[in-house]
């Protein structure tokens, strides 16, 4: 199944007041409520079928952008995503494998 791209959301949100710490505690519970993955503190990730069935999640994430924030979208392919080097505790691990349900639009 190589159609299959990632979409990677990293992100940088300030947290120091109390309503920037709410809006930044809505904005990763909706990564969540999409079907995202935690891969590290702000770096998120979900598997699709195809770059189309991007588009719709990629523009709730827009909608959903805390003010001040800094959002970055990367699309990688399957294939990309299996190549990447983790490193846990100064051990090699293998990358997450396809997190949950894969979306078909």
């Amino acid at each position: 199944m190589r159609d299959v791209v990632w979409l990677l959301a990293l992100f940088d949100a300030p947290a120091v007041s109390d309503s920037e710490k709410r809006a930044h505690t809505r904005f990763r519970n909706h990564l969540l409520k999409l079907g995202f993955t935690r891969l590290q503190w702000s770096c998120y990730a979900r598997a699709y079928m195809r770059e189309k069935a991007t588009a719709r999640d990629r523009a709730a994430i827009e909608i959903a952008a805390p003010a001040k924030s800094r959002i970055r979208l990367i699309m990688v392919t399957d294939l990309q995503f299996e190549r990447m080097t983790c490193i846990d505790g100064g051990a090699r691990t293998k990358p997450e494998q396809k997190i949950g349900q894969i979306v078909v639009y």
